[in-house]
């Protein structure tokens, strides 16, 4: 419950994939995407396709980069309107998954945090009880391949150090300095608390063996050879505290998380696994499927929910998506059912987001934008000029400098910052907008004759993934433009 991303591994529509009006478009062919009074024309796009520096002749690209546009258009669309799409509707609606992330986070604390906490005299008698120990250690590492020469003189380092810090001659800090472990140098060697059944059994017999402020001898495991110490409560007693705590959160978090799905009646359907592979590969149109995938206590997933936490998922799960198995998938299903019903019950119990989060999402926000304005040509300190403009004057001027902006990304004259999912997902429902299937379709046609057409002085399309369909860019860490 800490972090819904620790437990979440957090169709096909005939016709105008589109928001608002709909089918109003489905009657014209002669565009790719319609927002408004706004059209991607199939000669320009096609131009673009085959002109482009590394983009396949395939229909995704074109598909892709006509989502992008969409994107693109209504965001500078409503902000040069006027609109600061930084109100607090938008702002949790655009940061939705760090929103969701902070509510888990309080009611967590607020369910577990003060459950966890220890006072001074249990900290006492968990240290004592030493079923959990805090131990240090020294490493020499010694590969597996070494000789009887290079194992003879690891073990003398080794031994010799333990000899000095028996006799003082050496303090441990001094010792850990010289460790070949890595991962836990910074730390002096701490391995943190362990309990019996965590570490391969020579370190664990050596570990359990250990009084309060003593050293083992040398102890020999698959890593190499190691020196333990278990330093005195009264040296540790913060980290130990700290580790204890963080154990009791995971058990209770454990508990917590196994009662949720009795108490919300969690189900979920046979037969799922091809709808939720599909989601990977067209998620615009899963966005708008009302499938149902699984239901709870007063409510349904649709395949429409799972895009949503799908999008919010680090690229290598999405990636995973159409190789996973159907066990996999009912279980991610599960999962991401389970998410939806702790947040309900966070919020029922009255958790909700600070005013100063907020205003932290909310700047943050800001930033993406500023950047993503400039990369369009429209700097921040400039939008009241372009506001200015009549209504017509302004459209032209978006819809020039969007596909402008595309035009440099595909030609790799500037580096694509998509706009992010969630704040796209919620200007797309504000808006009448469409892709239309037969534009796609005459677009790529189109753009395979023109490529044809060049083939002399172009080289051959590639037939790997597309360079301006990189994955959404994490909105805490926008791209630089990279213009030249």
């Amino acid at each position: 419950m800490k972090d819904l991303g620790k437990h979440a591994v957090g169709l096909v529509i005939v016709g105008v994939l589109g928001g608002g009006c709909g089918d109003a478009f489905t009657s014209r062919v002669d565009a790719v995407a319609r927002v408004g009074e706004y059209e991607l024309g199939i000669e320009p796009l096609a131009e673009l396709i085959a002109t482009g520096k590394g983009l396949p002749l395939r229909r995704d690209v074109v598909e892709g980069v006509s989502a992008l546009w969409v994107d693109y258009v209504v965001f500078a669309d409503r902000l040069v309107g006027g609109d600061s799409l930084l109100d607090s509707a938008t702002v949790e609606a655009a940061m939705w998954a760090e929103t969701q992330q902070e509510i888990a986070n309080r009611y967590h604390e607020l369910l577990i945090g003060g459950k966890a906490r220890l006072d001074s005299a249990a900290v006492d008698s968990a240290y004592e009880a030493g079923r959990h120990r805090l131990i240090r250690h020294v490493q020499f590492g010694v590969p597996p391949d070494a000789s009887p020469e290079v194992r003879n003189a690891k073990r003398a380092v080794a031994e010799d150090t333990y000899r000095r810090l028996r006799s003082g001659g050496l303090t441990w800090a001094q010792a850990a300095e010289v460790s070949e472990d890595a991962a836990t140098m910074a730390r002096q060697g701490s391995l943190g608390i362990i309990a019996h059944g965590e570490m391969i059994p020579a370190i664990e017999n050596a570990a359990f063996a250990l009084a309060p402020g003593a050293i083992s001898e040398v102890v020999t495991s698959a890593a190499g050879l190691h020196v333990l110490f278990r330093p005195a409560l009264a040296d540790v007693r913060e980290e130990f505290a700290h580790e204890l705590q963080l154990r009791r959160e995971d058990t209770l978090d454990e508990q917590y998380l196994a009662d949720l799905p009795v108490r919300w009646r969690i189900r979920v359907r046979d037969g799922i696994a091809p709808a939720v592979r599909e989601v990977g590969n067209d998620p615009m149109r899963a966005k708008r499927s009302r499938t149902v995938l699984g239901t709870y206590r007063d409510g349904t997933f649709r395949v429409q929910d799972f895009a949503r936490w799908l999008q919010a998922m680090p690229m290598e799960i999405r990636q995973q998506l159409p190789s996973a198995s159907d066990s996999q998938i009912t279980d991610m299903v599960h999962t991401l059912i389970r998410n939806e019903a702790l947040l309900l019950e966070a919020r029922d119990s009255g958790v909700t987001v600070t005013d100063e989060f907020v205003d932290e999402t909310r700047d943050r926000l800001r930033r993406l934008m500023a950047l993503m304005s400039a990369l369009l040509g429209f700097p921040f300190d400039s939008l009241d000029a372009v506001r200015a403009l009549p209504v017509e004057e302004r459209r032209s001027l978006v819809g020039t400098r969007v596909f402008e902006y595309l035009r440099a990304v595909a030609n790799n004259r500037k580096r694509l910052q998509t706009v992010p999912p969630f704040l796209a997902d919620e200007l797309r429902s504000r808006a009448e907008w469409a892709l239309v299937p037969a534009g796609v379709e005459r677009a790529l046609d189109r753009a395979r004759a023109m490529r044809l057409a060049l083939e002399p002085t172009q080289p051959p399309p590639p037939t790997g993934p597309p360079a301006v369909l990189p994955p959404e860019v994490d909105p805490s860490t926008p791209a630089d433009s990279g213009a030249q």
